[in-house]
């Protein structure tokens, strides 16, 4: 019997087999940190950012020590959320009844997440990996070897460029994080009380009440695009969910405005190497739609449209400092609201009347 609600043993035999071996990457370790090293100086010199602590060295791994890797993450993720799902269960029910529940939950929820990290390793070529939830542990910064070749074979791009490319993706993450130590633990606080608020508030029978009194059409709509879970929602949690993905949006999106920013200065073939790569995110079979709207892949795509157009438009208007104030505090960020109207964050936070005072003595 699993010693939570969630059969890890399950889940990692899953992953395991899912993931498969790939092809092989043809490069090293030592150019990746390289290439990692060089990204984050030109993130730093274009954002101004300054890390407040060393970036993690790049480190080449296959699927599966991807795979483990993020089952220790998602271990992290589900300890509160158990501990309060188990307490609610040893109220009801015999002892008899409790251990089948255990059994049954533990098995099936173990192969889910199975089957998800089993999925994505095949198709995540890197990772910046920092602890949101839980103790806190050093950040790594990882690339999928078998994934980096099977991409670049697929989109039959410059090795080179491919590879700077997905160096620079990376460690932007990996310079933001450690330029803003709040972001972590503001992150991780949202998730938290999210996953909590779930474990106490969600109850079976209302949620089966709920779907049964919900527009068809609705439900349909809904579960295609990737949406059912935000029917179940309580307003409560429909708050946090909102506020936990504006700002994943615009961590999102400031990644994806740095690279181009970055891409455009680094390599001229840059350009049609993006192209490529968005023409890849579109293209995919049906499996693979479906999969990913299971997961919310397409809710992260949808992120980094809008959350790069909000960063673009700012910088636009009013420059990459201006942007930057977002990271200044946690009440900077943007609202969900704001973030289809740059301008409106822009006069709360005060940076246009800055702006234009500045301007006054230039």
């Amino acid at each position: 019997m699993p010693d939570g609600l969630v059969d890890w043993g399950m889940a990692e035999r899953v992953a395991r087999v899912l993931s498969g071996t790939g092809p092989r990457w043809d490069g090293s370790e030592e150019e990746l940190r390289r290439e990692s090293d060089r990204a984050a100086a030109l993130v730093r010199r274009y954002t101004g950012l300054k890390p407040k602590s060393q970036l993690p060295p790049a480190e080449l791994v296959d699927r599966s020590e991807w795979a483990e890797v993020n089952l220790e993450t998602f271990r992290d993720l589900s300890v509160r959320v158990e501990d309060h799902l188990e307490e609610r269960m040893s109220k009801n029910g015999n002892s008899g009844s409790k251990g089948i529940q255990r059994t049954i939950v533990g098995a099936a929820t173990g192969a889910e997440i199975g089957l998800a990290l089993g999925y994505l390793s095949q198709r995540v070529i890197g990772q910046y990996d920092v602890a949101l939830i839980g103790p806190a542990r050093a950040p790594r910064l990882l690339f999928v070897g078998p994934n980096l070749s099977a991409a670049r074979a697929r989109l039959d791009v410059d090795r080179d460029l491919f590879l700077r490319w997905i160096a620079l993706h990376e460690t932007t993450h990996a310079v933001h994080f450690s330029s803003v130590p709040w972001l972590r633990e503001h992150i991780g606080g949202i998730a938290e009380e999210l996953f909590e608020k779930a474990a106490i508030e969600v109850k079976p029978g209302e949620l089966l009440g709920k779907l049964a009194r919900t527009n068809p059409r609705e439900l349909v709509r809904s579960a295609t695009n990737g949406e059912l879970a935000t029917l179940l929602w309580a307003e409560p949690q429909r708050r946090l969910v909102e506020k936990l993905t504006a700002t994943m949006t615009l961590v999102e999106g400031y990644a994806e405005h740095v690279m181009d920013a970055v891409g455009d200065q680094l390599d001229p073939g840059y350009t049609d190497l993006r192209r490529a790569l968005d023409r890849d995110r579109e293209r995919r079979g049906l499996l693979d739609s479906i999969v990913s709207k299971v997961l919310g892949l397409e809710m992260k795509l949808a992120q980094y449209r809008r959350g790069k157009a909000f960063c673009d438009e700012v910088v636009r208007a009013h420059g990459i400092r201006t942007l930057n104030r977002a990271w200044s505090e946690p009440d900077a960020l943007p609202r969900p609201e704001e973030l289809d109207s740059p301008a409106e964050w822009v006069d709360r936070v005060g940076a246009a009347r800055e702006h234009r005072f500045l301007s006054l003595f230039r």
